[in-house]
């Protein structure tokens, strides 16, 4: 595991008391916290120095968290994101979701479940889980180590969700894991949603995978729940 002081987090929330608040609770987890006002400021704090973990707020001025998010993802950057927002409909979610952040934390939030989610994000990342340094199945190719995902040869960006959502069900190939299963081994037993969020990294999975013809590889299992399996 990474040591806590080797953990580095970028806060970007133009909300000064806000900004404060988290850095404040997260220093006293032992982290290192850099905190900027706007996403203009993020990005050239992304690109300046590495990060374990940044948190975006979705507004604010001249970059929104959501389009950071959306522009790290489109350099192939895997860095957990955690999206916080004042936005609360279903929409917001999955358009967080889509364009790559890890988890969502609506505001107001407590400090504490928010130090919650991070910890977890963090230890989805550090954990050295898979069994094997390299999963193969079919033109999926899976480095664990290099957190490097190759179809046909040729590499395929999926954030920090999908991949370990991906190694579980290649870590198990033809086995029908429940979606219960696939929480617990993907965003850990302190996960507080419903089971719904399996289905929609399912669908963005499918969709990258599928997206040069490649046949459906996760198969849906009625009543139980998905399974890698050949088309």
């Amino acid at each position: 595991m990474t040591e806590q002081a080797d953990i580095r987090i970028l806060v970007a929330d133009d909300d000064k008391n806000i900004a404060q608040l988290i850095a404040m609770e997260c220093g006293l987890e032992g982290f290192a916290v850099d905190v900027v006002k706007d996403g203009q400021q993020a990005i050239l704090k992304l690109r300046e120095s590495a990060y374990s973990l940044a948190i975006l707020d979705w507004n604010m001025p001249l970059m929104s968290g959501y389009d950071v998010c959306r522009r790290l993802r489109e350099t192939g950057s895997g860095l957990p994101i955690l999206m916080v927002t004042a936005r609360d409909q279903t929409d917001d979610l999955v358009q967080a979701l889509e364009a790559g952040a890890d988890d969502y934390l609506c505001k107001p939030f407590n400090i504490r479940a928010l130090i919650a989610r991070v910890k977890a994000l963090l230890r989805r990342t550090s954990a050295s889980r898979p069994s094997k340094d390299l999963l193969r199945f079919e033109k999926i190719e899976l480095d664990t180590k290099q957190h490097r995902c190759l179809i046909d040869g040729s590499p395929l960006h999926l954030t920090v969700r999908e991949f370990d959502l991906l190694v579980a069900l290649m870590e198990h190939p033809g086995q029908a894991m429940t979606r219960t299963q696939l929480i617990e081994r993907v965003w850990g037993d302190d996960y507080f949603g419903d089971d719904s969020i399996v289905d929609t990294y399912i669908r963005y999975l499918r969709k990258k995978l599928e997206a040069d013809g490649t046949p459906r590889l996760i198969q849906t299992i009625r009543g139980v729940g998905f399974s890698l399996r050949p088309a």
